[in-house]
């Protein structure tokens, strides 16, 4: 029995994990063991999957790194979804680490100036790995306990696999270092081209697709691709269908203080499409705004309102054309087959350059989008589904890691 370590943190990460480990759980020939950071923990309890937290191990240590913990989080933890002593615990032993490497003065310092993102708990990492002695370490490419993993694995001399789950534009910095993990699995051809390009040998990459994709051909999804169609859009109408994902502009990156932001983004391409629908009565569209949106939808003729609780991918099968600025749904869209437009004038256009890739055609101004509309709807052209089984093809990268 091979055993296998795989590290995730929650969101995009865990969902990309979850697919693989569903289907090795009871699979004889592999022993999981999970280690489940921030919200990733309550995904897998949902699933009934077992996993472990910083808490679970170092719980015997508790009582010593409570009070450093205690001092980064507070007396209350800041999130519903991960308890307070894991939280506690994550913050106590990452900086006891980084205090370990710095020294107290420069570690107060660095942290001051970066918070979490200054955490990078290799050595914790080594003693978890020789606990558990496993064949394989696997993660996803997160910066932090994720990159430190695969760090501490390979110098144990224990192999490791990262998965990129998206572009890598920012994580090619370390993960294009050809010391870093035996092998990656990407996105497709053009990741695979650009780890290339920054010193990866070809034999440590393989295109597999992103297995929390594989869910957009499901058949619960299929299923409720007809009752999406029904609600929204009767086919007997003969409309070309526009869908709009909208997402949050915020007035400064994130991670980049010199790009700024319009946050009156979003509401303006969404009045644009209004417009553009109100003008031309052979289109409809369907908005649908991301959760941290605080939007009051307006009605208004041909234009229908998608809750967040509906089937987002059914309805991307039931769609005909879809707008986005940098969300992930412009490349789910593009998996399913549908043809994308970019609005490429956002402050996380280079994070996803969705039209540089061919997944989008882009267009750098929101007055723009009219015309790329009837240029799109009058062409006729249509694009192929991306169907992998992704799940199947990490796992196959997997089978042959173990088996060298």
């Amino acid at each position: 029995m091979k055993k296998l370590l795989f590290i995730t943190y929650g969101g995009g990460h865990v969902n990309m994990i979850l697919p693989i480990v569903k289907l090795l759980k009871n699979n004889e020939n592999f022993n999981i063991n999970i280690l489940a950071l921030t919200t990733a923990k309550a995904v897998l309890d949902a699933e009934g999957i077992p996993s472990v937290g910083f808490y679970d191990l170092v719980k015997g240590d508790f009582s010593k790194l409570k009070e450093i913990g205690q001092k980064l989080v507070g007396k209350k933890s800041a999130s519903n979804v991960v308890k307070y002593e894991e939280s506690v615990a994550y913050h106590a032993v990452n900086y006891k680490e980084l205090v370990d490497v710095l020294g107290e003065s420069k570690a107060a310092k660095v942290f001051s100036e970066s918070g979490r993102q200054a955490f990078l708990p290799v050595e914790f990492m080594k003693k978890t790995i020789r606990e558990i002695n496993p064949d394989l370490v696997v993660t996803t490419n997160s910066p932090r306990t994720e990159r430190a993993a695969i760090l501490a694995a390979r110098q144990l001399g224990i192999p490791a696999l990262c998965l990129v789950d998206l572009f890598a534009l920012q994580e090619v910095k370390w993960i294009g270092d050809p010391d870093y993990a035996d092998h990656l699995c990407v996105l497709n051809e053009s990741v695979r081209s650009m780890f290339i390009a920054h010193g990866r040998k070809e034999s440590e990459i393989t295109v597999t697709g992103n297995p929390a994709f594989d869910s957009l051909f499901s058949d619960k999804v299929l299923s409720k691709v007809a009752e999406a169609e029904e609600k929204f859009l009767p086919r007997e109408n003969s409309k070309i269908r526009l869908f709009y994902a909208s997402q949050l502009e915020p007035a400064v990156h994130p991670f980049d203080e010199s790009l700024k932001g319009d946050t009156e983004l979003p509401r303006s391409i969404e009045n644009k499409l209004r417009e553009f629908v109100r003008e031309n009565d052979s289109f409809e569209l369907v908005v649908r705004y991301h959760p941290s949106e605080n939007v009051g939808f307006q009605p208004q003729e041909r234009v229908y309102y998608s809750k967040p609780s509906e089937s987002l991918h059914a309805l991307l099968h039931a769609v005909d054309l879809v707008i986005v600025t940098a969300s992930t749904v412009g490349l789910e869209a593009h998996l399913v087959g549908k043809q994308v437009i970019s609005v490429d004038a956002s402050i996380f256009t280079r994070d996803a350059p969705f039209s540089e890739m061919g997944i989008s055609e882009g267009v750098t101004e929101v007055d723009m989008l009219g015309e790329k509309i009837k240029a799109i709807a009058l062409s006729n052209s249509t694009t192929n589904p991306e169907k992998l089984d992704s799940t199947t093809n990490v796992i196959d990268v997997i089978k042959r890691l173990v088996d060298k």
